[in-house]
């Protein structure tokens, strides 16, 4: 008798703890998904993020550092994180459920001035597409200038050392990616694209 209630009670301790792990595992997966966020980073959806010029210049920190990925259709993208400069951020992942496209560009590449406007009414137009500016390695001071120029009101990531762009394998600028809503790639576009381009993927 004494011996059952022994093992009964061993059991439930068995299954607290491994209940106890497992809400451990989880939370520690949700707070650290990247390891180069600050303490007290919170995740938040895009849709909290500032709507002025800039979308709040969020830092992008690459989720792994592995080798540069030759991007295909049907491919999963290397996911990063959009950190902004109050702790908040969200991850390329968390844009499940949208449309997304990704633009490579500088400040000094014609094309890419050519062809923001079109992005940004793109933008404007659909309204479940996220649109994720990521500038290729340069001060965030020449970006700000670039923006306002460019009245750029979606989010402009600024990835100083161009890390995001060389885990994409992105080999001249501007270049497009778009991304279904099941996060998996639609197409790859280097060179300048035009709203017509933009109509034609999005809308497959």
């Amino acid at each position: 008798m004494i011996g059952e209630r022994l093992a009964e009670g061993l059991n439930t301790m068995r299954r607290i703890f491994a209940m106890v792990l497992l809400l451990t595992l989880v939370a520690g997966c949700g707070v650290q998904s990247n390891p180069n966020l600050p303490s007290g980073a919170q995740l938040v959806s895009i849709s909290n993020f500032p709507t002025g010029i800039g979308g709040g210049y969020p830092q992008g920190l690459l989720n792994d550092s592995g080798a540069p990925q030759m991007l295909r259709k049907g491919d999963t993208p290397p996911n990063f994180t959009l950190l902004l400069p109050d702790g908040r951020y969200t991850t390329l992942a968390d844009l499940k459920g949208q449309q997304v496209l990704i633009n490579f560009w500088a400040t000094w590449c014609p094309p890419c001035r050519a062809e923001m406007p079109e992005l940004l009414q793109a933008a404007r137009d659909y309204p479940d597409l996220a649109l994720l500016v990521v500038n290729v390695a340069e001060t965030p001071d020449k970006v700000s200038r670039f923006a306002e120029q460019f009245r750029m009101d979606a989010p402009v990531v600024i990835d100083p050392e161009g890390a995001i762009s060389d885990r994409y394998n992105v080999r001249g600028l501007p270049t497009s990616i778009f991304l279904d809503a099941d996060g998996t790639i639609m197409e790859v576009r280097p060179g300048a694209i035009n709203r017509a381009v933009i109509d034609s993927v999005l809308q497959r």
